[in-house]
């Protein structure tokens, strides 16, 4: 729970308790509302309301309803108003607890961030996965940067109102470390990042990753893949969905072979999103009337995803020469540098290895769904061992951690049954991923030697790591 959040709470048990002993004190009960009005009332100020705190609200409303009694109900208003105040009391506690106003970790690079979110409009591609009034491709993508903020400017909330659902409201109000729409900052060329959500995700799911290279000194660009990803709201207010994406990943009724090739070919279609927006980033490059006017190093692009995302980071690593590396978290590589393997430098992170690479005697045990989804985990292991050892690149395996540890929504709660998150703190996964993409980019764009990709067995207890040498190209 955050600062006021907390103060609120103590504070509103202070009227509550004197319902119940201060019985003919009802300006007493009046008196001890004043400090837990005044706390809620920074609350909303500072931390923003929320719905976990509703039952907190209501609490407080009740006892000022009490107030209101006439003598006659006053001793039945008071009882039942400390006893429903209680039980409320509690709830706000629980559901801030369950549901909690997370805290994206604190960037560790020395440049403060900042971020915009763009509208982009490829005129060159038709929109075939839903209705664009322009008939042409439209992306929501959103940058983070080196900045130089002022004064006025503030902290980015996590996500846009028009972009949550009622549940997810409260991210619109939670702030992130990112200062919304503050100046590049002077100098540069920076080098550029772009960054692939899952399946049905939210360019910001991976927040604690975009902040953290951004203060590296990157410009990391996500981009929601319109009809493919969470909600997401344009400047005239449309707002698209997934409601009519495929499914995939799900073996109830298809092969492996089949998902694979519904992967790959939603795998192109979003590599050529990253095309179109790699282009539009060229363009704001060399308009000098862009705010981004010669701050992109362009002859320095990499790609980044989650999930599905890192296949598309992949994708477009094999098929664009402007990008020079690729990062792929956790995501089953469809396409064609799983085909045919990444002829770049590639960095593979993957969840705990007995989730990654079954026995021989657990590919076929269980249900014939769990079956084939061991299968389908077994053959993206194979063809990326394959191109690293052809190719060279970087394996790590994080013992303890599920799919979505790779992502801010490990974060979302402290119940893992809530997040399908595993046993390492999502803080702890988000350092130690952190700490090899930093290395890896770095190695990547400047060729400094990074300790942490020759360091074998890893610094950090969970990882397996393993380096293959880079073959000349």
């Amino acid at each position: 729970m955050r600062t006021f959040e907390i103060l609120s709470c103590l504070l509103a048990l202070l009227p509550i308790l004197t319902l119940l002993f201060a019985a003919q004190r009802r300006v007493l009960v009046l008196l001890s509302l004043v400090p837990v009005i005044v706390a809620i009332g920074l609350h909303l100020a500072v931390e923003g309301g929320h719905w976990q705190l509703g039952p907190l609200y209501l609490a407080v409303l009740l006892v000022m309803i009490c107030c209101l009694a006439g003598p006659r109900l006053w001793r039945w208003a008071r009882i039942t108003a400390a006893a429903f105040g209680l039980v409320l009391l509690a709830a706000a506690v629980g559901l801030s607890w369950m549901v909690p106003m997370f805290r994206l970790p604190k960037p560790t690079g020395q440049e403060a961030v900042g971020t915009q979110i763009l509208h982009l409009v490829d005129p060159n591609r038709p929109e075939t996965g839903g209705s664009s009034p322009s008939g042409k491709r439209e992306l929501m993508v959103q940058a983070w940067y080196p900045a130089q903020p002022t004064g006025r400017d503030h902290l980015a909330v996590y996500q846009r109102r028009g972009e949550v659902t009622l549940r997810a409201s409260y991210r619109s109000v939670l702030r992130t470390n990112s200062y919304m729409n503050a100046a590049v900052k002077q100098g540069g060329p920076y080098p550029v990042i772009l960054y692939n959500p899952g399946w049905m995700g939210e360019r910001t799911e991976g927040t604690f990753a975009t902040e953290e290279l951004a203060s590296h000194g990157y410009v990391v660009v996500a981009i929601d893949h319109t009809f493919y990803g969470g909600l997401v709201e344009f400047p005239d207010g449309r707002v698209t969905d997934s409601s009519g994406a495929p499914e995939i990943g799900n073996f109830e009724n298809s092969t492996v072979e089949e998902q694979w090739a519904l992967g790959s070919r939603y795998v192109h279609l979003e590599a050529d999103d990253d095309v179109s927006v790699l282009n539009e980033l060229e363009a704001m490059n060399a308009d000098p009337q862009s705010a981004w006017f010669h701050k992109l190093d362009m002859t320095r692009v990499a790609a980044m995803g989650f999930s599905i995302g890192g296949a598309t980071a992949s994708q477009i690593a094999y098929q664009d020469a402007r990008i020079k590396g690729a990062l792929n978290m956790d995501g089953w590589t469809f396409g064609d540098a799983g085909t045919y393997g990444l002829a770049k430098p590639w960095m593979v992170i993957y969840e705990d290895k007995k989730q990654t690479v079954p026995s021989a005697e657990e590919l076929d045990s269980g249900p014939l769904p769990i079956q084939r989804m061991k299968h389908a985990d077994m053959r993206d292991y194979s063809q990326v061992l394959k191109s690293m050892e052809g190719n060279g690149g970087y394996l790590l395996f994080v013992a303890g951690t599920r799919h979505v540890d790779f992502t801010d929504r490990s974060m979302f709660s402290p119940l893992s049954s809530r997040t399908g998150g595993g046993s390492v703190p999502p803080t702890r996964v988000h350092t130690i991923a952190n700490a090899y993409a930093v290395a890896f980019f770095s190695h990547l764009f400047w060729e400094r030697d990074e300790p942490l990709l020759r360091t074998t067995p890893s610094p950090f207890a969970e990882v397996e790591f393993r380096a293959f040498p880079i073959r000349d190209q």
